[in-house]
């Protein structure tokens, strides 16, 4: 089986395969009970919860077409981390929260 890669060198957490196997699915990322899970290619990276010092809530805006300008304000996670800021774009809402409360009650 695969094993996942820490982006936070110096971080690693006992049996990332394990975690991931067991972690909880939000879109395109999981929360298990060490870690947060990116996806990379065809390989998961992830960050140690203990890495994370602060996560909330952000917002970016997607523009599209040509003759009529559409806006749409799209939910984004900004974490904080011992390596620095990181953004994760997110499709739905409530998303936003579910990852919020998960990273929230095992960080």
């Amino acid at each position: 089986m695969f094993k996942p890669t820490a982006l936070i060198e110096g971080l690693v957490i006992d049996d990332p395969s394990e975690d991931f196997r067991t972690a909880q699915r939000i879109e395109q990322y999981r929360v298990g009970k060490a870690a947060l899970y990116l996806p990379a290619g065809l390989r998961w990276n992830y960050i140690p919860l203990s890495a994370i010092r602060s996560a909330g809530e952000s917002r970016r805006t997607v523009s599209a077409g040509h003759c009529v300008t559409v806006e749409m304000k799209m939910p984004t996670l900004a974490l904080e981390t011992s390596a620095g800021p990181m953004t994760l774009n997110l499709e739905k809402p409530e998303s936003l929260q579910k990852l919020l409360d998960a990273i929230g009650s095992r960080a």
